[in-house]
């Protein structure tokens, strides 16, 4: 049975969204294997869990990752992370060879899955979301090979670093006698398919110290991921660090950025003040036809954050747009990760329009009834705009949803409604659910457990 071995990692970097429920989590809550009772019950223990957190663990077929998995208990998390856990297999599961067990916050999007063979021997490590997903035993009904002597898990720490030239790391707990390949690569890629850049043997294993060069590729980026991974039995670790001499973190970014329309020549330019941007960010400057929300349109120029926060900018107006109307503007960095968008009217008197309405709109779910109805409270609704409500399946975002119905915003901002659960819907665990206006490009999104509440 292959032994996957992993370190957890700080995520600094914020998917920023149009939600009122926004997660920024500085660690990743992992969870290990400790013991199998076959077809009774599994033994974990997790790792970095977030305190005083309800979790529901469900447990379904292997490759499934325990989505919409079989519920079997919902457990606190108490003082979070290390904690040890036992829970009962269902009894539809108690003949799988191999099983899928996942644990599901209640509130704040932390979740984290892992799985193990069904026997009395079977054993898993590891467990992270970002690199799990793809494992499977060797054959159903195999039996697993002996375990290893080797036990733990290998992580490394980074000590140092020269900017653009060299880190030092010093592992802990790695196996005797592996060589591992040095790979990095971009942050957020935990240095999968990463530049290879040397081969090291662990020796004796345990505490080991390397230095490593930082390939030319990758000089200039303020973050780096690494990796070392072993040429066989698949042992891994990784970590990442900041590129500069005294490695220290970067101002932590928090908030949405956006957008508002200053002034407008009419088919020439616009004026743009940006509000809450994050710092040094290379922003892509889009337009296109209203309705849009500026996705896929034309790209006018690129600008750099800076230091972030407010400031202004004049951006011309493309020639394949002169004429219209209103015209939709949208900055975004590259990766899609940070974006703000909004529109305005293409003449002199736009600028005190749209100006009218600023912000980002958001609703919370304040109650549901199971498979019957959710009803919403929205948060800074612009007026007099019809919205379509929709909804899909979790993780959709409600995008291309069910219909449900269209409401218009009336006089905007803080607005409560109750919609119907599509009878397509009905049975799941958890529902996307999005409002977008008709026309204009506004929208917000959330999700709800399909479970009654409050």
């Amino acid at each position: 049975m292959k032994k996957l071995l992993i370190i957890y990692i700080a995520i600094f970097s914020l998917a920023l969204i149009p939600l009122s429920n926004v997660v920024n989590a500085g660690t990743i809550p992992t969870f290990s294997i400790q013991g199998v009772t076959e077809g009774e019950k599994v033994t974990i223990v997790t790792q970095n869990y977030p305190a005083d957190k309800d979790f529901v663990a469900r447990m379904g077929l292997l490759g499934t990752q325990g989505i919409d998995g079989i519920v079997v208990v919902t457990v606190n998390s108490a003082d979070g992370g290390s904690l040890v856990f036992s829970f009962d297999i269902p009894a539809e599961l108690q003949a799988e060879d191999a099983i899928a067990i996942r644990l599901d916050s209640t509130t704040g999007g932390y979740y984290s899955y892992n799985w193990f063979y069904n026997n009395d021997f079977g054993s898993h490590e590891g467990g992270t979301p970002a690199e799990d997903a793809d494992e499977t035993p060797e054959e159903p009904g195999e039996t697993p090979e002996e375990p290893s002597p080797y036990t733990g898990i290998p992580t490394f720490t980074i000590t140092d670093v020269v900017e653009d030239e060299n880190v030092t790391i010093v592992t802990d707990n790695f196996p005797a006698e592996y060589n591992f390949d040095v790979l990095m690569g971009k942050i957020g890629t935990q240095g999968v398919n990463g530049i290879y850049v040397t081969t090291v043997n662990s020796g004796d294993g345990g505490a080991l110290t390397g230095t490593f060069d930082i390939p030319d590729e990758l000089k200039g980026e303020s973050k780096i991921a690494i990796r070392l991974q072993s040429d066989t039995d698949n042992y891994y670790a990784y970590n990442w660090f900041y590129n500069n001499d005294g490695n220290e973190p970067d101002p932590i970014y928090t908030g949405i950025p956006a957008i508002s329309i200053t002034s407008v020549e009419p088919d020439e330019s616009v004026t743009v003040e940006m509000h809450n941007f994050p710092y040094e960010k290379e922003f892509i400057v889009l337009m296109g036809k209203i309705g849009t929300r500026g996705i896929g349109g034309i790209e006018v120029t690129r600008i750099d954050s800076g230091d972030g926060g407010d400031f202004t900018e004049t951006f011309d107006i493309p020639a394949e747009l002169e004429g219209l109307y209103q015209i939709a503007i949208r900055l975004q960095t590259s990766d899609g990760v940070f974006f703000a968008y909004n529109w305005f009217y293409n003449n002199t008197e736009s600028a005190s329009t749209p100006e009218a309405y600023t912000g980002i709109p958001t609703f919370t779910i304040s109650e549901v009834v199971k498979d019957e109805s959710v009803s919403v409270l929205t948060n800074n609704f612009p007026a007099n705009y019809d919205f379509d409500v929709l909804m899909g399946k979790m993780f959709t975002r409600g995008i291309n949803g069910i219909y449900v119905t269209t409401v218009n915003s009336g006089e905007g901002g803080a607005l409560s409604g109750t919609f119907s659960i599509p009878e397509a819907l009905q049975g799941d665990d958890r529902i996307a659910i999005r409002l977008q206006s008709t026309i204009g490009g506004f929208y917000a999104y959330n999700w709800f457990f399909n479970a009654d509440y409050p």
